[in-house]
């Protein structure tokens, strides 16, 4: 039978996208993509990491900066993941 002899390894969570990742909804009808992806990168100093999407409700991921981009009117804060050790 395998038995395991490293024992140096550690599971933890995480997600592997970087320190903090927000996703967001984004209203197009209220707010653009365009406009959102704006804000969010110049505003909030975040990195876009995808875009789900633009029109309808829209989705858009975010990581890095300091969130807060569910200030603007239409978009809506669904998830933040962060990553382990943040």
């Amino acid at each position: 039978m395998a038995a395991v002899t490293n024992t140096n390894g550690a599971v933890v969570a995480g997600n592997g996208l970087g320190p903090k990742t927000f996703v967001y909804a984004v209203a197009t009808g209220t707010t653009s993509m365009a406009d959102a992806v704006t804000l969010a990168t110049t505003t909030y100093n975040g990195t876009i990491a995808a875009v789900e999407g633009t029109t309808g409700t829209a989705h858009l991921i975010v990581q890095g900066g300091g969130g807060g981009l569910e200030a603007d009117a239409g978009v809506t804060l669904v998830a933040t993941f962060d990553q382990n050790p943040a």
